[in-house]
């Protein structure tokens, strides 16, 4: 499927491992240039206030948007001493998981799900909840510090009472040895095609790449030089604000199909793709 062909990963290091291994099984190569990190929050005073809260019945419904928000959740409630407590009073409330790996995840911590999105996105949860009666239900969405407000303002427009936990933040990798070596493989034709999972992965690498070059080099290099793949309408949104082609976007929005609309898109397309 993917023979000869090199293909750019710019999710976290730690989340790429599956997605790479599916490359190497068809015979392509993985490159991992990740353009986010993440770390727990600090503030711990939000995951004890809404463990609180719980315990207290004044939660209808809790979003979870990644498998990083499950995992930083579970460690900061770990070092409060109020896991157990908060896998207990978890039981007693509504469950939202953004897609299958968040709900794999959720599941493998003996946190039930109740509802998977059609679409494995936010747009998709807000079709999904729309369809229950939840006006006046308090919903709490676990997250980024760096998500954007969308979510929120839509599910406020749904006449229920919306509160962010920001559970982990995420920021930019420094390291300009793998900017540097990247740049120059997609300058010379080394990297066929690049996929981007989210909006955040796509503002990131400009970011990290305005360094070392300006917007207008980099966009013709990506326009140019790569097959583009976006995860989802809204990260393909960001690309088309950066002037940036997307030439495949997958139907369920997982890395998983995103390699398989790349293929799909590869033998179609043979005389496109460049080298």
């Amino acid at each position: 499927m993917f023979k000869g062909r090199t293909i750019a990963i710019t999710r976290p290091r730690d989340q790429a491992e599956e997605v790479c291994d599916i490359i190497k099984r068809e015979g392509g190569e993985p490159y991992l240039i990740p353009t986010i990190e993440t770390k727990r929050s600090d503030n711990l005073s939000t995951v004890k206030n809404f463990v609180d809260d719980l315990t207290k019945g004044k939660v209808d419904y809790v979003i979870f948007m990644s498998v990083n928000g499950i995992k930083h959740l579970l460690e900061s409630a770990e070092i409060l001493r109020l896991k157990d407590k908060l896998l207990k009073y978890l039981t007693k409330v509504f469950i939202v998981a953004v897609g299958p790996k968040t709900a794999s995840k959720l599941e493998s911590c003996q946190i039930h799900v109740d509802l998977i999105p059609e679409k494995y996105s936010s747009q998709g949860i807000v079709e999904s909840l729309g369809r229950l009666d939840i006006s006046g239900k308090i919903v709490y969405l676990l997250r980024t510090n760096v998500a954007t407000p969308t979510l929120k303002e839509n599910l406020e427009m749904m006449r229920v009472i919306v509160r962010e936990i920001y559970v982990y933040e995420s920021f930019i990798p420094n390291d300009p040895y793998v900017e540097k070596r990247f740049l120059h493989d997609l300058i010379y034709g080394k990297i066929h095609a690049i996929i981007f999972g989210s909006s955040l992965s796509v503002n990131n690498l400009f970011q990290m790449l305005r360094r070392h070059l300006s917007e207008d080099e980099l966009r013709n290099l990506l326009n140019n030089k790569s097959t583009i793949v976006a995860i989802g309408p809204l990260t393909a949104k960001t690309l088309h604000e950066l002037k940036v082609k997307v030439d495949v976007m997958p139907k369920k929005y997982l890395f998983e199909e995103a390699l398989f609309a790349l293929a799909q898109y590869w033998n179609t397309h043979k005389g496109s793709i460049i080298d």
